[in-house]
């Protein structure tokens, strides 16, 4: 998470590390730490700067992150002033010295952390069945589901400040964007928890190598699935590019659409599931034009009446194509309307309004952005100032005016920018198939092929 030194964000960061600092004070006066405990404290500290390391970057583009699994079992063994030692030590080695983060981003994560760790661990030992000697019960689970919830809602709510001040968003935007996922991944962590305790608490502190295994495994199976979903998306993107290729304006375009619609779709809010199947969508929201002939689609003079009617055919044969694949059936819908418009004089369907979904709505402005800032044959690429005058002419009528208004606070704070290129596959891509079609062009006349 990015932290700009606006004065609002560094005026926050000290508020919390106060607030963390006289909590700290507090929970270290009613839960003191005994002389045997700083040795399991040092241990559990390496362990989690170990499990900080077990991080998967995930398709939505936030981390999984198995360390509330640590805090959790500290608390209940060890109590919440160790826990937030912990937190505080294992923060400053991993993010201070080994990631070289940003001081403020160091500070501020050290206060976030320590603050969400001292709140879960007041709430778990205020809680029924929260000491070690009801371990032989089910219900010791129940302090430690409330801890894990307490520890995620404080956590996001802190975090989630930050996104607020700096990017403008509302707080259901950046919850169901950013970090209700988290909540969630975070409660089917609380079982882990568990198991820590039991070991401890039966084994010592050598326990913790046993318990790194199971974590390796959930960590290695994450990072597979998270691994699979990008090879769809790579596999989709590659396609689409390939299609592209005969096309020399628009090449890494559908690449280009996905990338902005998942910018666009993130500042609006849309959860993990929406904003993969938007990705898909905007890498093949032009793969109707595969059934249209290249005389229409790279027309360089304006099209003719009954050109446009079989291009404006597109979206819906893309729809339908799309809809014969079972994981991105989801997608079919912002496929075929893509090309809607507000006033209801889009195609092919011509829906109005919120008859349109958000993500076939961004889809529309994403397509009208990389087509206004890339060089076409009857004019050179506008800038990016230029683009955003069009699209406030036209919001309401030709764009949906949430989008737009999502896109120009993204453009006030800097984070939309035009995207120049496609990714290092599809541009491989690109020169694959430009290296074949000029060693075809080379063959002399009347020398068969292949």
């Amino acid at each position: 998470m990015l932290i700009r030194r606006k004065p609002i964000a560094i005026l926050y960061v000290l508020v919390l590390t106060v607030a963390a600092y006289a909590l700290g004070w507090w929970v270290f006066q009613r839960y003191p730490i005994s002389p045997l405990q700083w040795l399991p404290i040092l241990c559990f500290s390496v362990f989690l700067i170990g499990v900080d390391f077990f991080e998967v970057k995930t398709s939505a583009g936030g981390d999984w992150l198995a360390s509330s699994t640590v805090d959790i079992a500290v608390i209940a063994t060890l109590g919440p002033a160790a826990a937030m030692l912990m937190e505080g030590a294992s923060l400053l080695v991993g993010d201070g010295l080994i990631k070289r983060r940003s001081p403020l981003k160091v500070i501020f994560n050290i206060a976030m952390m320590t603050f969400s760790v001292g709140v879960a661990g007041i709430v778990f030992h205020s809680l029924p069945w929260s000491s070690v000697d009801s371990l032989s019960s089910p219900l010791f689970l129940i302090p430690a589901l409330v801890a894990h919830m307490v520890f995620s809602g404080v956590n996001m709510t802190l975090t989630s400040t930050v996104l607020v001040l700096n990017e403008g968003r509302t707080w259901n935007q950046v919850w169901r964007g950013d970090y209700a996922w988290h909540f969630l991944s975070g409660l089917l962590t609380a079982p882990l928890s568990a198991f820590l305790i039991f070991s401890y608490e039966y084994a010592g502190l050598w326990s913790l190598l046993l318990f790194g295994l199971p974590l390796f495994i959930i960590w290695q199976s994450h990072k597979l699935f998270e691994e699979m979903k990008e090879a769809h998306i790579n596999t989709v993107a590659a396609l689409t590019t390939a299609l592209e290729a005969d096309e020399p304006y628009t090449h890494g375009h559908s690449y280009r659409v996905a990338k902005y619609a998942v910018q666009i779709g993130q500042r609006m809010g849309m959860g993990p599931e929406e904003l993969e199947e938007l990705e898909y969508a905007g890498l093949l929201h032009d793969i109707g034009k595969i059934a249209i002939t290249n005389d229409i689609v790279c027309k360089p003079a304006r099209l003719t009446k009954d050109e446009f009617d079989i291009l404006a055919s597109h979206p819906a044969i893309g729809g339908e194509i799309v809809s014969q694949m079972k994981f991105l059936k989801g997608a079919a819908d912002l496929v075929r309307h893509h090309h809607e418009r507000p006033d209801g004089l889009g195609y092919p369907d011509g829906l109005r309004d919120d008859e349109v979904k958000l993500g076939s709505r961004i889809l529309n402005c994403c397509d009208a952005i990389d087509a206004m800032t890339s060089n076409r044959p009857y004019r050179a690429a506008l800038s990016l100032e230029q683009c955003m005058e069009e699209l406030r002419r036209f919001k309401g009528s030709q764009f949906a005016e949430d989008v737009v208004d999502a896109i120009e606070s993204m453009y006030a704070d800097g984070s939309f920018k035009v995207i120049a290129q496609a990714d290092g596959t599809a541009l491989e891509i690109q020169r694959i198939l430009h290296d074949a079609a000029t060693r075809e062009a080379e063959l002399p006349v009347g020398l068969p092929v292949g």
